[in-house]
């Protein structure tokens, strides 16, 4: 079982990780604009914080799996010009949302 503090810490590394996906997808979506293929360059971030979060490798992961993909795409509506709130927000939002789905067990 983790200390409180070793939660903590790992909470932060988590939505760390996702505030790079979505700071990254929005990269690869720009590249792709300026005609640029950028797919085969997948950071595999997403399978990371399953793996930290212990979802199942199975298939009852593929709906929550659905959600999070979903909203990495809502990065592409976000200035990288400026602060990064929005991304923390995101990040943290999903978070949140994970951890309840993985209580949840759906």
């Amino acid at each position: 079982m983790l200390s409180l503090k070793s939660k903590i810490k790992q909470k932060s590394v988590i939505i760390s990780l996702i505030k790079d996906d979505l700071i990254y997808t929005k990269l690869i979506h720009g590249l792709e604009a300026l005609g640029l293929s950028a797919l085969n360059y997948h950071l595999h971030l997403s399978e990371t914080v399953f793996e930290i979060m212990r979802f199942p490798q199975d298939e009852s992961t593929e709906p929550v799996m659905e959600y999070y993909l979903a909203e990495l795409k809502k990065a592409n509506r976000f200035n990288t010009n400026g602060s990064q709130k929005e991304f923390d927000k995101l990040a943290l939002a999903i978070y949140s949302e994970l951890e309840r789905r993985r209580g949840d067990g759906k």
